[in-house]
């Protein structure tokens, strides 16, 4: 299990950029949500999905960051420098919260889900927890719960179901 952090320290691309964070309790969403900026960034980042090449972090992007509380995932939907929604990717976690020195986790369990603006949705990284189960690095049941989770939002993604990860912007 890999613990990330919502700032993103050592992030080699991105050298210089803004971060806020506010606790909401809104009727769409409760949890911890976070506004990333990336002011300055030394070489754009893409990734490839469904046969795209997209382009996910570059100068003018901005990550909304969503720790829905009770909730074993977490959201970040990718706005482009225009504004437009470059794709939401869910980290299906074991927990997220707050460390003793106030900075935002998340203990990811490897696998994530992509959706595109054109509503098409793709599971990643299924060898990634396979293979850290098979490592020893998390159990048989962090594997199977990873499983469900991510099982469970694709059926209601599927279904049509946005309101399970796209959340307002309540930096806007």
């Amino acid at each position: 299990m890999k613990r990330k952090r919502a700032d993103r320290p050592g992030w080699r691309r991105v050298k210089r950029m803004g971060y806020q964070e506010k606790w909401v309790e809104a009727l769409s969403f409760t949890g911890y949500t976070v506004r990333l900026t990336l002011d300055e960034v030394s070489d754009p980042a893409f990734m490839p999905v469904g046969g795209k090449n997209l382009c996910v972090g570059d100068r003018g992007y901005v990550y909304l960051q969503y720790f829905p509380q009770g909730k074993p995932y977490a959201v970040t939907k990718m706005l482009n420098e225009l504004g437009n929604t470059v794709q939401w990717y869910i980290d299906i976690c074991k927990g997220h919260g707050k460390d003793q020195n106030g900075y935002l986790w998340y203990d990811d369990l490897y696998l994530d889900i992509v959706v595109l603006p054109d509503d098409s949705v793709y599971l990643l990284d299924q060898d990634e927890l396979d293979e850290a189960m098979q490592k020893g690095i998390i159990s048989g049941e962090d594997h199977r719960f990873a499983c469900e989770v991510a099982d469970g939002l694709m059926t209601e993604i599927l279904a049509g179901k946005r309101d399970a990860f796209d959340f307002p912007n309540f930096f806007a």
